[in-house]
Formats: structure tokens, sequence, C-alpha cells
């Protein structure tokens, strides 16, 4: 892979964590805003996350469709993820 197609990868990978990422803060504000449906900044921060979201997810398509042909793109893994989290936090005492 060629040094742009190798920066491309590493951006979706990044990008692809990211945005999984920003489910979770997702389902965390939409359960505070079902908590308390009337506070504006619940709705506020549900919103800014949904707008971060879809231009996150405009952004990995893009990249995606510069991606060299034939090379395949770092995909993010949550549960290796996860798992290595929990073997640092064990790491650390």
């Amino acid at each position: 892979m060629n040094d742009d197609g190798s920066m491309i990868s590493w951006r979706l990978a990044f990008l692809e964590r990211e945005l999984d990422r920003m489910g979770g803060g997702a389902d965390d504000a939409e359960h505070e805003l079902r908590l308390n449906p009337t506070d504006p900044a619940a709705r506020r921060r549900l919103e800014a996350i949904y707008v971060l979201a879809g231009d996150t997810w405009a952004r990995i398509q893009e990249l995606r469709a510069r991606q060299p042909a034939g090379h395949a793109a770092i995909r993010y893994d949550r549960d290796a993820d996860a798992s290595a989290g929990r073997a640092y936090r064990r790491a650390l005492g």
C-alpha cells in the first residue's frame, strides 16, 4: 500500500472508532433526554452529537471513495478495543 493509501486507512480507522464512541455518547444523551424531555441542554447535546456523527460519517464515505482500489480498510473492532482497555486498566493496578 502506498503512503496515501496507508494514511487513508489510518484516518478511516480513527474516524470509525470515534463514530462508534459517538454512538455511546448518543445513547447516554438520549437517555438523559428521556428522563427530562423539557431540558434544553440535553436536547442541544443530543443534536450536537447527531451533527458531529453525520459529519464524521460523510468524511468516512469520502475517504472510502478515495481509497486505492484493492486495499482493504482497517475496521474498528469494538471487542478487541474493550479487551485491550481492560488489560491496560489491570496493568495499572
